[in-house]
């Protein structure tokens, strides 16, 4: 197993608002194979898929605040990393919305 351990990171999500797929939960840990995620788009369709995110929402990451672009290699993420997930729908950001406004 260690041989292969280059071939992995894991990574620690953390959520603003829990997924689909785990409605209770708002951080776990992903197991990462770096031969499937190539650029970090890859790792977004990865985490829409797992989580079971729709194909309209919007996958902003950031590692410590930091943007991470869609076209930067996955390398950029390491292992142990925490990755944060802004939930966006289309181009409204739910996060800069006064909760007050939605209906």
């Amino acid at each position: 197993m260690a041989a292969h351990s280059n071939n992995f990171i894991r990574v620690r999500l953390l959520f603003e608002y829990p997924p689909p797929a785990t409605a209770d939960c708002r951080m776990c840990w992903l197991l990462v194979d770096l031969n499937r995620c190539r650029v970090v788009s890859d790792l977004e369709g990865l985490i829409r898929e797992k989580f079971e995110f729709s194909r309209r929402s919007i996958l902003n990451l950031f590692i410590d605040d930091c943007y991470l672009p869609h076209t930067e290699s996955v390398y950029v993420v390491r292992d142990n990393d925490s990755v944060s997930r802004q939930f966006r729908l289309g181009r409204h950001n739910f996060s800069q919305i006064d909760p007050g406004c939605i209906s």
